[in-house]
């Protein structure tokens, strides 16, 4: 593996988020603790990358010290690898965020807290719907209880576009306003309802306890980092794609979906969560809500990847529940922190391949 010039992708990534959002926008984070969980995943990683370049760089004089948590073990190879050996102020502890580890302690204090954790992959989570639904309220009424009492800075939840459901035409691009269209006994609803189950926990902490709660919203990030074993779409056509297969689709392609690249997400989630937006919901979507369908992404990937072959056509029913069109308005994003940049899903999906093919190679 090349595991050094894999990170170097993500660093390139990690150095624009830091120019973009501004320096001094991350001062709060000066001399404070932070606990995340899910910081090998795909958000996680950046998270935690993106603090580490800050505690070498703008914040080396007084450093945020990362408590992350973690269901997979730190390894040579995981997504944290450059790590491994040792990293000042980063403590990891591998451990389901669903049950309150004794590591942390009875009084355990910290400024911000990050809950990524989560099976957000539909066939993984519809092949555990409890450990799905737990990770989601149970992790999540845990670390509500310890923001309370640790009375901090911020706290960010990682909710989903899913809640939405597959929303009709006119609600396309979808805002959060609106209150979404999905079976609360669906095949996904473990997944949907404890989502949504965690923003109503959330607002209750907010309004009771006046913890300073940010929502988010996340739909369809990709970029390096990725798993590329979790069965998502995008990920599944990256890793045939890299192997030099040519992709099968399922169905006949015709989904729509909008896709964000995941420097694009960080620009806004750091500046949603370290702003005094308490309180309030942001969507995480592509600034430039292009949409494209699932048989057009197939062909993307085949041109990047030299494979000469069309993809080809499937017969199967798409999953039920499935949306029919995925694409989230950022104009409440935009409207508060100004234009938030779009980088092409060509270009995106050209980063993510080459760091694709450093890891495998």
């Amino acid at each position: 593996m090349s595991l050094e010039s894999a990170q170097a992708i993500i660093s390139q990534d990690i150095d624009e988020i830091i120019s973009v959002v501004g320096e001094d926008y991350f001062q709060p984070l000066a001399g404070k603790d932070l606990l995340i969980t899910g910081p090998q995943g795909l958000l996680g990683g950046y998270i935690v990358d993106t603090i580490v370049r800050l505690n070498e760089t703008v914040l080396r004089d007084s450093p945020c010290w990362i408590v992350g948590l973690s269901r997979s073990p730190l390894t040579e190879a995981s997504r944290l690898g450059h790590l491994f050996c040792g990293k000042e102020f980063f403590t990891f502890s591998q451990h389901n965020a669903a049950r309150r580890p004794y590591v942390l302690g009875q009084d355990y204090i910290t400024a911000f807290i990050i809950h990524t954790a989560g099976r957000s992959s539909p066939s993984v989570f519809t092949q555990d719907p409890i450990g799905t639904i737990d990770i989601n309220v149970n992790a999540l009424r845990w670390l509500l209880d310890l923001a309370m009492y640790s009375k901090i800075k911020s706290f960010g939840w990682m909710s989903s576009s899913e809640i939405y459901g597959n929303p009709p035409p006119e609600e396309i691009p979808t805002p959060e306003t609106y209150h979404g269209n999905s079976d609360s006994l669906g095949v996904r609803s473990c997944y949907t309802e404890s989502k949504r189950c965690g923003e109503a926990m959330c607002l209750a902490f907010h309004v009771k306890h006046s913890v300073p709660i940010k929502i988010f919203r996340p739909a369809l990030v990709y970029g390096p980092g990725f798993p590329m074993d979790d069965g998502r779409v995008i990920n599944e056509f990256i890793s045939k794609g890299i192997k030099n297969k040519p992709i099968q689709l399922r169905d006949d392609g015709s989904a729509q979906r909008c896709y964000c690249y995941i420097k694009d997400a960080m620009i806004v989630f750091w500046k949603a969560f370290l702003s005094d937006k308490n309180g309030e919901v942001f969507n995480i979507g592509d600034p430039s809500m292009r949409e494209v369908t699932i048989k057009d992404l197939a062909a993307l990937v085949h041109e990047t990847c030299g494979i000469k072959e069309l993809p080809k056509e499937g017969k199967s029913p798409a999953m039920a529940g499935s949306p029919d069109r995925v694409c989230l308005s950022m104009a409440k994003a935009i409207n508060a922190f100004g234009n938030i940049p779009s980088t092409p899903l060509e270009e995106g999906l050209r980063r993510t391949i080459a760091w694709a093919k450093e890891r495998l190679t």
